[in-house]
């Protein structure tokens, strides 16, 4: 796996490129050339490992996303497993921390959000066919960085903020707002630690801060395209309690 610096980055355009405003076609472009995004399309599975720090506690954790729209995110706590599991229809979860590990099929908005997972190559590739659009809102510094900042509203209307750094063409930020537990919440992302890999360009250092407090951090240690994956793991999952001890005998 290679470190990807800025200035490494930032090699791949002229200055010429760097001295103009961009349109938001060039913008996409670029976006699209260093990142890989147009070599995703013959990636048929994606396996991240990592560590994730929520709640003061850091777990480990293995997400699984496959065409056509399957996720599986598992995170070991305490000998039982929490679970997020999506086949391109219907999705559960297993939240050991409730009291249960017994799956609750997801509804409404963890839905959707789930839907969005699975589209490997972002929701800013092809989004014309995707039902969306996306507007150029301007050149901003983004805490001394210049970032272009883009607005995508998706077919359901929900709207997504881009910000893309305007040298090295990887997203600094996102920004939505979602519904949790009834109530309108503002999520911001941060991604940091861009590394390359078999052509790929990702974030290895991810932030989420809700209405303004850290939600979840997140470490990426390994990312593997195209290895096996059984279409099991998208299933609805059995309780993840651990099996009893068995008693020996004397």
């Amino acid at each position: 796996m290679k470190r990807m610096t800025l200035f490494m980055l930032a090699a791949v355009f002229s200055l010429t490129a760097f001295a103009q405003d961009l349109t938001l076609d060039q913008i996409l472009k670029n976006y699209y050339d260093v990142n890989g995004i147009e070599k995703m399309k013959d990636v048929k599975t994606i396996i991240i490992k990592g560590k994730s720090v929520a709640m003061g506690q850091e777990f480990p954790f293995t997400m699984y996303k496959t065409r056509p729209s399957n996720f599986r995110l598992e995170v070991p706590i305490q000998g039982t497993t929490m679970l997020q599991i999506f086949n391109g229809e219907k999705g559960w979860m297993v939240m050991p921390w409730t009291g249960t590990t017994e799956p609750k099929e997801m509804t409404g908005e963890q839905l959707k959000g789930f839907k969005k997972e699975t589209d490997l190559e972002g929701p800013l590739y092809d989004y014309k066919a995707k039902g969306s659009t996306v507007e150029l809102v301007g050149k901003e510094d983004m805490e001394g960085s210049e970032v272009y900042h883009l607005k995508l509203t998706d077919k359901e209307g929900d709207v997504t903020e881009f910000f893309i750094d305007a040298e090295n063409f990887v997203i600094l930020k996102t920004k939505s707002k979602t519904t949790m537990r009834g109530q309108e919440v503002e999520s911001v992302t941060y991604f940091s630690d861009y590394q390359e890999q078999d052509g790929f360009v990702s974030a290895h250092s991810i932030e989420v801060k809700n209405n303004g407090q850290m939600s979840q951090s997140m470490a990426v240690t390994e990312i593997k395209y195209n290895e096996p994956v059984d279409d099991k793991l998208f299933q609805k999952p059995v309780s993840t309690a651990p099996e009893p001890a068995v008693e020996q005998k004397k």
